[in-house]
């Protein structure tokens, strides 16, 4: 499967042609004029800067999976604290874990 980036100006492109833009980019100079990545000639700044803002929005967007999933309820979340809390007490009769707990704490279940 060949990954492509979309890039601010809508192209997309492969990713070995994404790790040399950035690279060609970085060595202009900085009074230079680059062709073709909008309606007008741009500064290298300014492409830098789309493709910045490009990296920081892909690296910020979430997992599908992000949230999904047994452990993301409220009452899992709200079990563990209570057995991280007793397993944390020495010398405490523990009566009740989760059952993913269950197995790694058992000697500590009364």
């Amino acid at each position: 499967m060949k990954r492509h980036i979309r890039l601010p100006n809508g192209r997309p492109c492969g990713l070995p042609v994404y790790c040399a833009s950035w690279r060609a980019v970085k060595l202009l100079p900085p009074d230079a004029r680059v062709a073709g990545w909008d309606h007008f000639r741009e500064s290298p700044e300014a492409i830098l800067r789309d493709l910045l803002f490009g990296l920081h929005d892909r690296i910020n967007r979430h997992d599908p999976r992000y949230g999904v999933g047994r452990k993301w309820s409220d009452d899992y979340q709200v079990e563990i604290s209570r057995a991280a809390r007793a397993l944390n007490t020495p010398r405490l009769a523990i009566h009740w874990l989760p059952p993913g707990l269950r197995e790694r704490f058992q000697e500590r279940l009364r």
